[in-house]
């Protein structure tokens, strides 16, 4: 596309924004490899994460400090968010999307760069790096979505089982790029005591509390739609607001609490409902603002609802129940890494209002039917059932 055809398309502060972000800081890349190239390599781990200090990226980094291995390495963060104003000892952080001669510099002269969701490759020979991925695996194909760079060392990956589906949908069969299986960062998370992230959202105390994690069908960025099905209220299921209200009133005669958890890429301007008595709605700026981890709330959480989102398969590690909604199934155009997809379903499909109500009803009355099926479904898609990744990362990186 010529430039004419770009502004048009994208806008001058759109074209800006794609100049200042990324043609700048590859020309510094390019000066930073002159720079650097007779130089050794440093102690030095790079890490970017989802939405900074979240995910595997974010759940490795507080393992290593833990371990006190800043004591031994640097830490450099890439970050998307505002730099925190405090950072512990040998940690450095750079903005991702701000060009930077000398976070260029911590990039090409790095023994390991770790990332989550923008990849980075090695740019030179001895380097490590790993795509750890934002999401171990979902029911959504990905596949054409996500371009791993051809100088990335090694890919994360959940299973055997699930080896060959993932290396297709990223495409890096044929490829020189390595699978790893070595269990997920962020899953240990799933395996520690609780530190009570519910009461960063409520101080009541409820018989039952069930979260709901839709992934995005309507994303903010770029006009992507994911499924041809419009969702009145910007979720699924609900279609309006009297049934969702009389949903609360269930719930509250239960004594029950429904947290939604919007997806933080779907566009804030399609979700009509908002908090209600029993239901708690959460965006991208409230969780921001309450610092809320979705991994440590999953792990406060009676029961979860998703859909072909990867939480569902996160949440595999907890042994609770799990509905997935699949309302606009026919619908969705990205489709499904298997055939059928409800062979990886481990728990309720909700196809309507009556389903979901019914799912909530069980985990009410303790029950839990889908439990074996769950087992299946977990045994195939993951090959380590502990809460010790970080350490066969760290052992397998050998730091």
């Amino acid at each position: 596309m010529n430039p004419i055809s770009y502004i048009k398309s994208h806008g001058i502060k759109g074209t800006w924004d794609i100049i200042y972000r990324y043609k700048i800081d590859q020309q510094l890349k390019r000066i930073a490899i002159k720079i650097t190239k007779n130089k050794p390599l440093q102690n030095t781990i790079v890490i970017e994460s989802h939405n900074d200090f979240d995910s595997n990226g974010g759940a490795f980094y507080e393992y290593l400090l833990k371990n006190h291995y800043n004591d031994t390495y640097k830490i450099v963060w890439l970050l998307k968010n505002e730099k925190p104003t405090e950072m512990p000892k040998n940690v450095e952080a750079f903005y991702l999307y701000k060009p930077s001669l000398k976070k260029q510099k911590e990039i090409c002269t790095a023994k390991y760069i770790l990332t989550c969701q923008d990849v980075i490759g090695s740019v030179r020979d001895g380097q490590t790096s790993v795509y750890l991925t934002h999401g171990p695996v979902g029911l959504k194909a990905t596949k054409g979505k996500e371009n791993l760079p051809q100088n990335l060392t090694y890919c994360l990956m959940p299973s055997e089982y699930l080896e060959n589906i993932l290396k297709d949908q990223y495409q890096i069969n044929n490829t020189d790029i390595k699978s790893i299986i070595l269990g997920y960062p962020m899953h240990d998370l799933l395996y520690m005591s609780s530190r009570k992230e519910l009461n960063k959202i409520t101080d009541e105390h409820y018989s039952k509390v069930i979260l709901w994690m839709p992934t995005f069908r309507k994303g903010k960025a770029f006009g992507r739609n994911d499924s041809g099905f419009e969702e009145p209220l910007g979720i699924p299921i609900f279609y309006d607001l009297k049934s969702f209200s009389e949903l609360n009133h269930r719930l509250k005669l239960k004594n029950a609490l429904l947290i939604i958890k919007i997806h933080p890429m779907q566009d804030k301007k399609t979700i009509k409902v908002k908090d209600m008595s029993n239901i708690k709605v959460l965006d991208g700026d409230s969780v921001k603002k309450l610092n809320v981890d979705n991994y440590r709330l999953m792990k406060d959480a009676d029961a979860l609802i998703s859909d072909y989102s990867s939480v569902a398969y996160d949440y595999l590690h907890l042994d609770r129940p799990i509905g997935f909604t699949v309302d606009d199934a026919k619908e969705y155009k990205l489709g499904f890494i298997v055939d059928p997809p409800e062979q990886l379903m481990g728990g309720q499909i909700i196809m309507n209002q009556l389903d979901f109500i019914d799912f909530i009803d069980s985990v009410l009355r303790n029950e839990d039917p889908y439990k074996n099926k769950r087992h299946e479904v977990f045994d195939k898609v993951f090959k380590y059932h502990d809460g010790n990744s970080c350490q066969r990362l760290a052992d397998f990186l050998k730091l």
